[in-house]
């Protein structure tokens, strides 16, 4: 866990954060042949909803803090709300890293 915390994740630029419907999503351009029915299904974009906890976190992967800092400033706003805070906090980063939606550096 101590390595993780020591990342500092940055919001992969292609993606955007929208409000739809009174809900946010994260809209991940789909880009590929494979995803032909896909568009014409869906239109030009998957959608990830996402928490309150989550929007606030996504806008603060800009490549800065690292994921402990993160986690104080998700603290400072949820308190226990957040709990179990890095936990929770090093698995979501990890999801968006798996479908390449954050990178990591550090």
């Amino acid at each position: 866990m101590e390595n993780y915390l020591k990342l500092i994740p940055r919001r992969n630029e292609e993606i955007k954060l929208r409000k739809i419907d009174g809900k946010y999503y994260l809209l991940i351009p789909m880009t590929s042949k494979l995803d032909f029915l896909a568009r014409k299904l869906h239109g030009d974009y998957r959608r990830i909803e996402l928490d309150e906890i989550g929007v606030f976190v996504w806008e603060l992967c800009d490549g800065t803090r690292t994921i402990e800092q993160i986690g104080k400033k998700v603290k400072e706003r949820f308190g226990e709300n957040a709990e179990p805070l890095y936990e929770r906090l090093v698995a979501f980063i990890l999801e968006l890293y798996k479908r390449n939606l954050v990178l990591l550096g550090g």
